[in-house]
């Protein structure tokens, strides 16, 4: 029997976008006049703050022209062209279409969007940044004349008309009034983090209904594979711990020195999006989410960006190493020194500018669960902000790398969990062949 419950946390889990609009706003066409230039700027930046490109461009392809898939074991769906093209885009869209489709989730033929389009989130923005963000893409934006295949999945989920009885029944953000480049830092970080960034999408779990669970707010939440962290203020499930500088760094640059690299999902979100906000409102956002209750984790019961030192070091001038060639069988330490250590070092330091980093005091390593260790190795990081591309190569076979087997994989994590983290969790070749099939 299919997997109904998988397939719709999977469709309300990824961070689509579809356009913008505000109520009331005259209609706006790419043929109109250029409007001011202030509304572009601020257009663009909601669209980089909202994190559009991300799902609707397919690498190599053109921006925001669509065709990216997202797998779900009801068949894929694939993102939408937002360019202004009048045929295969939205260039026909006048405002009140365009806010229908992204606040609400209905496109302009009266269909209904899957929630992964994150509309229960975009519903809080403001009229005018939904304006200045449809200027932006009717203007701004080069129509490309292409169409994305269809959207197939199997019953139930083709049942797009479906959707408005989950619409009427999940918890949407309410919209907020104003501008909202004036707000106080705590009103601004609050919209950022809700209405734009939907950190809530990924990092709240869900209910029997696949809404996002309101008394667990940001507490964390599998992923697609991956575990989206308890982000709250709990000192020992979530990121209590750390200063508004470390999540302004971790925005920044997906990376925060002694607690915790992005991968992943994250790696993305920083990459194309919070990388590129001001510092004034990644101060924001860090103000926000250090006041947001904390939530404990019935796992974490010590902060994972705890556990963990520098191993010692093989001293061959009093035993000699043993040779990889002469095993029989290659246990974890022996695996980790093959493929691991080259570059995070024997003893788990990392490399000096954490280019490659620590293995302690590392919230991947730290975690009670192992899932974000066994993906980083399985699918690699790939990050590029102004601060530097950071790769590290996958070990699934995709990469020039020699791929592990699920076995080694196994191996690799309980050693690196239990010699710098928190403990072996005795994974096995047959879980990390499941998060294969997870992905």
């Amino acid at each position: 029997m299919p997997d109904f419950s998988k397939t719709l946390r999977v469709l309300l889990s990824a961070s689509t976008v579809i356009g913008v609009c505000a109520l009331g706003q005259t209609p706006v066409h790419a043929e109109d006049a250029a409007p001011d230039q202030a509304v572009l700027d601020r257009g663009a930046y909601i669209a980089t703050a909202s994190d559009c490109i991300a799902c609707h461009t397919k690498p190599g392809s053109q921006p925001f022209a669509g065709g990216l898939k997202i797998a779900t074991p009801m068949g894929d769906v694939i993102s939408t062209n937002i360019t202004p093209d009048p045929d295969h885009g939205i260039g026909k869209y006048t405002e009140q279409d365009f806010e229908q489709a992204v606040r609400h989730g209905v496109r302009k033929d009266g269909a209904y969007l899957y929630p992964v389009m994150p509309y229960v989130s975009y519903a809080g923005m403001t009229d005018q940044d939904v304006h200045a963000l449809y200027v932006w893409f009717m203007h701004s934006v080069k129509p490309v004349a292409s169409a994305p295949a269809e959207t197939t999945l199997v019953f139930p989920a083709n049942m797009r008309s479906a959707m408005a009885a989950w619409n009427f029944v999940t918890t949407k953000e309410e919209p907020e009034s104003g501008d909202s480049s004036t707000y106080n830092p705590l009103r601004r970080g609050k919209y950022l983090t809700n209405a734009l960034e939907h950190c809530g999408t990924c990092h709240t779990p869900r209910n029997f209904m696949l809404s996002e669970k309101q008394d667990r707010y940001l507490a964390g939440t599998s992923l697609d594979g991956w575990y989206a962290p308890n982000i709250t203020s709990s000192k020992t499930g979530g990121i209590g711990n750390w200063s508004e500088d470390d999540i302004v760094a971790y925005l920044k640059t997906g990376h925060a020195n002694g607690h915790a690299q992005a991968a992943g999902p994250m790696a993305e979100a920083v990459e194309h999006s919070t990388s590129h906000l001001t510092d004034q409102d990644l101060h924001a956002i860090a103000t926000y989410i250090h006041q947001v209750p904390a939530m404990d984790d019935d796992m974490e019961h010590q902060a994972r960006d705890s556990f963990g030192k520098a191993t010692e070091a093989l001293d061959i001038r009093q035993s000699a190493p043993t040779r990889i060639d002469d095993l029989t069988e290659m246990d974890g330490q022996h695996a980790y020194d093959a493929n691991c250590a080259a570059c995070h070092g024997q003893t788990g330091m990392g490399t000096k500018d954490q280019y490659a980093p620590s293995l302690f005091h590392n919230s991947t390593v730290g975690s009670a669960r192992p899932d974000n260790l066994i993906m980083t190795i399985l699918h690699g990081v790939q990050r590029k902000t102004e601060a530097g591309d950071v790769s590290m190569p996958d070990f699934s076979g995709h990469s020039d790398v020699q791929r592990l087997s699920d076995d080694e994989i196994a191996k690799i994590v309980n050693y690196v969990m239990a010699t710098f983290g928190s403990g072996d969790p005795h994974v096995t070749a047959d879980q990390v062949a499941q998060f294969h099939k997870d992905k």
